[in-house]
């Protein structure tokens, strides 16, 4: 019998991101992340595509980006719902916050996400 495993989805699949609102989530999460991995900073790229808000690492030797997580766009500053790559699956799956909620910030979303630059 195959396994069930429970995700969470929002009922909204999400909105597309407004460009003001892009630009300001980017620098939220580069400001963040001067402070939790200042070494590792500039190597980060924040990437949109329609509701998604992606978070990478451009390692310096290397032609590929890390994927580190993606965020949701839900509608709210702090309302953005997180997945977590997983490169054993290589993809995207759903997680929770540290808070154990299933919406956050962007900057808690690069907390999670930056476990692979540590």
């Amino acid at each position: 019998m195959a396994k069930r495993t429970w995700v969470f989805t929002s009922n909204r699949g999400g909105q597309n991101i407004p460009p003001q609102l892009r630009h300001q989530t980017r620098q939220r999460i580069l400001e963040r992340a001067t402070k939790i991995i200042p070494e590792k900073a500039s190597q980060l790229r924040v990437r949109f595509k329609g509701p998604f808000c992606y978070i990478d690492a451009q390692q310096p030797d290397s032609p590929d980006a890390m994927h580190l997580c993606r965020l949701r766009y839900i509608g709210s500053l702090s309302g953005w719902s997180l997945a977590f790559y997983t490169y054993s699956n290589e993809k995207y799956e759903s997680c929770v916050f540290r808070s154990g909620s299933f919406f956050g910030t962007p900057e808690e979303g690069l907390e999670i996400g930056a476990v692979y630059l540590r």
